[in-house]
């Protein structure tokens, strides 16, 4: 039986050039692939209504063709709720659909994979209501993300471009957070860091090298901070995790846990969820929400 897909293209992602010619090359893929698609351009803030109409349409998935901006969008609307969602990726960095085990540089390949893939549900996380189905982080990654940003409005450069020229300038300006932290049960703890990065799931290889997501399912969060005011220990510690392990970084923690709570001194903490940034209100409460965004994966992992 033919398989039926909405397919929502958000004109504002990352590699997107919403043209019609797109559009149709998008179009043929699918049905090069045997699928038959509807295809639409649409604005990112007509997403969220957009995702429930195509739904509503009575298709097999809604098939997000954006970054993981645009999948941490619909996230939001479809998780809790019967809605299937596809990825196609075409943003810059495209971790979730990565994740997933999609390839990512391919239309053809990617929708393919698509064509093969079967339902399963998946884990998200939320803070204080708002969902994120990769991670959240507060300190150096939102002030780098939002020096990058207005560099590319000065400057008109890509995010690959402006990122190290924003690295830089966060890291002589470090941010640096007093925060109290509650990990479950447990007593609040107070810590002084320039990184706090919250996981849906474990990010560091069942307890090795930081970075790496093996699991949609671990029903926790990965709680890491690196426990530091000074600018080199910071670097030497997230080089230490990434390359040697987390065991090999003094100053990185690392915890599993279904809720974490967040508070400090200020009304309010910068915060990047999915790698966008926005600023909530604290006490900010993070919880995991085991399977409960159904998705479409690899039939491996079904």
């Amino acid at each position: 039986m033919t398989r039926r897909f909405a397919v929502l293209v958000n004109a504002a992602a990352g590699s997107v050039d919403q043209t019609s010619d797109e559009l149709v090359q998008i179009t043929r893929a699918f049905a090069d692939a045997g699928i038959n698609a509807t295809v639409e351009g649409i604005d990112p803030h007509r997403l969220p209504e957009s995702i429930e109409h195509a739904w509503n349409s009575g298709v097999e998935a809604v098939v997000i063709a954006g970054g993981d901006g645009s999948v941490n969008c619909a996230a939001g609307v479809a998780a809790g709720t019967d809605i299937v969602l596809g990825v196609l990726p075409m943003g810059t960095f495209n971790h979730f659909a990565k994740d997933l085990g999609m390839p990512t540089n391919d239309l053809s390949a990617s929708v393919s994979w698509l064509a093969r893939a079967v339902v399963r549900p998946v884990d998200i996380a939320e803070v204080n209501g708002t969902a994120f189905v990769n991670n959240a982080s507060i300190g150096v990654y939102p002030r780098m993300v939002a020096e990058r940003e207005s560099i590319r409005r000065r400057r008109g450069w890509g995010k690959i471009r402006a990122a190290p020229v924003a690295i830089i300038q966060t890291l002589r300006r470090l941010p640096v957070h007093r925060l109290r932290l509650t990990l479950d049960d447990a007593n609040p703890v107070d810590v002084s860091t320039a990184l706090l990065f919250i996981g849906n799931g474990s990010f560091d290889d069942h307890g090795e090298r930081l970075g790496r997501r093996t699991s949609l399912t671990d029903q926790r969060l990965g709680v890491y901070f690196i426990a530091t005011s000074r600018r080199r220990q910071l670097i030497v510690d997230a080089i230490k995790s990434r390359v040697s392990g987390i065991e090999s970084a003094d100053k990185t923690q690392r915890f599993l846990v279904h809720e974490l709570v967040v508070d400090s001194d200020d009304a309010g903490l910068a915060i990047a969820l999915d790698g966008e940034p926005t600023e909530l209100r604290v006490p900010l409460v993070f919880r995991s929400r085991p399977g409960a965004l159904r998705v479409l994966a690899d039939v491996d992992d079904a």
